[in-house]
């Protein structure tokens, strides 16, 4: 193990597309991860030749995908240093055994050593299901508590938490995709048997959107249908909540619209989606984090996951916000001022005059992108706005929790958001941030607005304003995709979608599709195009030659018809 031609020294932000690329990930088969295990990094199969990976910071960012330290373990190694991990990868690891260390750290932590000691996750909660293992109540003294603390104490059946700490919370709603779900069902019946029943079937809501147009660029990938397939049976045996396609290749629905959309979300809710952008729900005052594929089977079975308690950065925005600024351009801003590491496992909680006069859609952007800060979520305190959006989707009573004045916050972040302009992100990173007005003359060949981020009916409406008797350039595809089949409604009503397509731009069906590399819209070798999605991370939206720019929905719709990353109209 000390030899060092067996240690792969990496930099920081490795992140899980750079680990094992999403159009890798429809086929579980351990040999046929473990070839591609960091092939954009160091090619294919070449991991094969270590067994201990250092690196830096974040590392294991972005998505949720359990299946990238399974790749990982897969390939060999057995060990991964790093100065720190990001929350999801470091619990999933944790979870299925990989032995991670983070340098420096002198702190133990008793209940994740307990985890480690058993074997993994599963067979720790196999130990309590038998009453072997009880979890203690927590020692924490009475103290304020921040909201994401107060949250998490209440789920718990804590009277005070403190960072750093870790409890078992109650989940409230557990959520699975395609990409996911399959795998899932797979690990909770081997592992709690054949007839294994949810804890609860109401609380568990699963959603076709993620691969289900993958066949669209890539024919011959029938993994993808056997997953869906898998999703949809698994959703049939045990009577939980099911979105499936409306139509062939056609999402109800992207969840991390769909969910909140639906009723489903309330404030006061502790979630637990199987996917990293999980996290968008904290925008009704809810605590909502992704997890991975172990965490989810034993979240099916127990109903309860572990969490290590975190600290709170605030961000308080103030200021009047100048004319076609949006909150993509806000979270950039923030992204390129704290980096992808900045709020690693952490919360992010949104405060200020800004917010409060920012649209429900907006609200959604800024926890949906807190994930590329390193965040376990993004945080926004309910309000009047929060409560009509609620109320007018369901009439399900809810309990708005609320931190203690005197709370203590790990930073305060204070920003003056009069002056802003518009922001980009350049690839192959969402921190890369600068002000377009600096980033020189970028020609473009394809743009996109949709996914989870940018296809809200807010952000339709920004497309719209631009578009409206205005061409799409030569030599420039641009593709829409509203989020969900009600805002495909509402936007049609509105006239946007008869604006797009006499603007010469491709309506798309609702789901994930290119932002996930599954669908038309990716970029071809070398191609350059601008996003209105949430990562630009190499090949996460298409061949990993391309080049990604992240903008608002406005930037990309101006650009589409510039030709040229752009924010001026003619």
């Amino acid at each position: 193990m000390n030899n060092q031609k067996n240690v792969l020294h990496l930099g920081d932000d490795i992140n899980t597309d750079d680990i094992i690329p999403a159009a890798r990930a429809t086929n579980n088969d351990l040999d046929h991860l473990k070839l591609y295990a960091l092939e954009h990094i160091i090619g294919v199969g070449e991991l094969l030749k270590y067994n201990v990976i250092e690196a830096g910071e974040n590392f294991g960012c972005g998505s949720s995908r359990e299946v990238a330290p399974i790749a990982l373990r897969a390939a060999g190694i057995k060990k991964i240093r790093a100065r720190s991990f990001a929350e999801i990868f470091y619990r999933n690891s944790i979870n299925i055994g990989l032995t991670l260390e983070i340098l420096g750290e002198k702190r133990e932590n008793p209940v994740v050593n307990a985890i480690a000691a058993a074997g993994g996750l599963i067979p720790f909660n196999q130990k309590r299901r038998q009453g072997e293992i009880t979890i203690p109540s927590s020692l924490t003294s009475p103290r304020p508590m921040t909201l994401v603390e107060k949250l998490l104490a209440k789920a718990s059946g804590n009277s005070y938490v403190a960072p750093g700490e870790v409890v078992f919370a109650k989940v409230d709603l557990a959520l699975s995709h395609d990409a996911v779900a399959g795998p899932v069902a797979k690990v909770f019946y081997q592992n709690y048997g054949k007839n294994a029943k949810l804890w609860d079937s109401q609380k568990v809501v699963l959603v076709a959107d993620h691969f289900i147009q993958v066949t669209d660029i890539r024919p011959e990938d029938n993994k993808a249908y056997l997953m869906y397939e898998e999703m949809i049976d698994f959703a049939k045996t045990q009577g939980c909540h099911l979105f499936d396609v409306v139509s062939p290749g056609e999402a109800a629905g992207i969840c991390h619209v769909l969910l909140p959309e639906k009723g489903l979300i309330r404030p006061g809710m502790v979630i637990a989606g199987t996917d990293s952008h999980s996290c968008t729900y904290g925008a009704l005052g809810a605590f909502s984090t992704g997890v991975g594929t172990t965490d989810m089977a034993n979240i099916f079975a127990m109903g309860d996951m572990w969490i290590r308690v975190p600290t709170t950065l605030v961000f308080e925005l103030s200021g009047t916000l100048p004319a076609n600024i949006s909150a993509k351009d806000i979270i950039l801003f923030i992204l390129g001022q704290i980096g992808c590491a900045g709020a690693t496992g952490k919360v992010m909680e949104f405060r200020g005059s800004i917010i409060e006069e920012l649209p429900f859609d907006e609200r959604m952007t800024l926890a949906n992108m807190a994930i590329e800060c390193g965040a376990m979520c993004g945080l926004i305190a309910t309000d009047e706005v929060t409560r009509q959006y609620v109320s007018d989707r369901t009439s399900q009573e809810f309990t708005e929790i609320v931190a203690d004045s005197d709370a203590e916050y790990e930073k305060i972040y204070q920003f003056d958001l009069s002056h802003l302009e518009p922001q980009v992100a350049r690839p192959p990173k969402p921190d890369q941030v600068v002000n377009i007005s600096e980033l020189g003359e970028v020609p473009i060949t394809k743009a996109f607005i949709g996914s989870c981020t940018g296809g809200k009916l807010y952000d339709l409406a920004q497309a719209a304003a631009v578009l409206r008797d205005r061409q799409v350039a030569e030599g420039v595809k641009l593709y829409i995709v509203p989020a969900s089949i009600e805002i495909r409604q509402q936007a049609q009503e509105l006239g946007y979608l008869d604006i797009f397509a006499q603007a010469g731009a491709q309506i798309l069906k609702s789901g994930c599709g290119a932002c996930i590399n599954s669908g038309l819209g990716v970029l071809a070798k070398e191609e350059t195009g601008i996003y209105a999605t949430n990562r630009n991370f190499k090949g996460r939206s298409g061949d990993p030659s391309g080049k990604n720019y992240l903008a608002s929905p406005r930037t990309v719709a101006i650009s589409a018809i510039q030709g040229k990353i752009s924010h001026a109209l003619a």
